[in-house]
């Protein structure tokens, strides 16, 4: 997790696309409140796109927090909290990761 942060904090694309394992899922829950992927995003070029716009900003400070009573990651977006990211990890790359940027799931969190 922190690996992923520094290499956000850093705004290192490549970085973060040298994480992610070549068939990497991401799950992203906007509960149709916010805009998010209908499916599944697969793959780690498309991932590390979706990925790079979510947490490579400047405007987003990223906090490792438990998520799920595992470690994940809350990012915050202009002192609010804009979404918790969790993964799971094989070896040293992310296999699997889940975003939820659902507002009415976020009130565990703060900025």
């Amino acid at each position: 997790m922190r690996a992923l942060v520094a290499v956000a904090e850093q705004g290192d694309s490549r970085g973060l696309t040298r994480m992610l394992h070549p068939g990497v899922v991401l799950t992203v829950d906007g509960g149709g409140v916010v805009a998010a992927p209908v499916t599944a995003l697969e793959g780690a070029s498309d991932v590390g796109g979706y990925l790079r716009g979510a947490l490579l900003d400047e405007a987003v400070r990223l906090r490792v927090e438990s998520v799920n009573g595992v470690p994940g990651i809350v990012v915050c977006r202009e002192g609010r909290v804009a979404g918790v990211l969790s993964i799971c990890v094989r070896g040293r790359l992310i296999l699997e990761a889940w975003l939820v940027l659902n507002p009415e799931k976020l009130t565990h969190w703060s900025c």
